[in-house]
């Protein structure tokens, strides 16, 4: 595992909602500033916590998805010319450290580059990050609803997702999209998916299409996008070899 950090540009993930935070903690400050007595220290507290919001879900959406990604790929045994499939790659942070890992890997990102999902999110810049690292001619891109992925079977040692999944709001593409991730991967291989909703929709998903070693792991003060109740949890799962 590759110690440095990764090259690149990655943006930030659903930029509107440090956004909102920022601004309804200003708000808030205005507000302190014409309350009296104990309501003004109220006011100035929430304001106090929406800052604090602010900087949790930068640090995440900027630093701690790497540290995370790093330390998951980390445990991971791949040999020889493996292949990583990231779903919903947006700017390539995951793929991008999967292959820093694994230099005999090859790696396809998948995602349909909506901005609304990851600021900037353009399959451009994704390969100039993956040039920044030396990567480029070991990564595949593809613009693919992943609720409807055009991928061979059972031709992955690993996939993965990282707060992709849960954009996808109605529950049986979901569960389709649960199902083509499954089927992607070899028998033997892994599948790793990190998001803040549904998480235990996946594991069931998972484990109803054969899946073993299904398990959720809450990943930390690093995952979380502004505070607990945003908190990144860990799918983890095998495909019986």
């Amino acid at each position: 595992m590759s110690s440095s950090k990764v090259a690149g540009n990655y943006g930030v993930d659903a930029p509107y909602v440090p956004i909102i935070s920022f601004v309804a903690a200003i708000a808030m400050v205005v507000y302190g500033f014409v309350q009296v007595g104990f309501s003004r220290w109220i006011t100035f507290a929430i304001a106090l916590l929406l800052f604090g919001q602010v900087v949790s879900y930068m640090y995440t959406t900027t630093k701690g998805k790497f540290v995370l990604w790093e330390r998951i790929f980390g445990q991971l045994n791949l040999t020889g010319a493996a292949r990583i499939l990231d779903v919903g790659c947006g700017r390539g942070m995951v793929v991008i450290t999967g292959l820093r890992a694994f230099p005999s890997a090859q790696g396809v990102g998948v995602d349909l580059w909506r901005s609304r999902d990851q600021s900037g999110n353009d399959p451009a810049t994704t390969t100039a990050n993956a040039q920044a690292n030396g990567l480029a001619d070991r990564l595949e891109l593809r613009t693919e609803d992943m609720s409807d992925m055009h991928v061979a079977s059972a031709s992955f040692d690993v996939v993965t997702a990282n707060v992709a999944i849960q954009n996808i709001k109605d529950r049986e593409l979901r569960r389709k999209t649960i199902d083509q991730i499954y089927a992607a991967t070899k028998p033997g291989g892994q599948i790793r998916i990190v998001d803040i909703q549904y998480v235990k929709q996946y594991a069931e998903d998972l484990a109803t299409a054969g899946a073993v070693e299904v398990s959720i792991k809450n990943l930390g003060i690093k995952g979380w996008f502004g505070n607990p109740l945003y908190a990144s949890k860990l799918v983890s799962a095998t495909k019986p070899s």
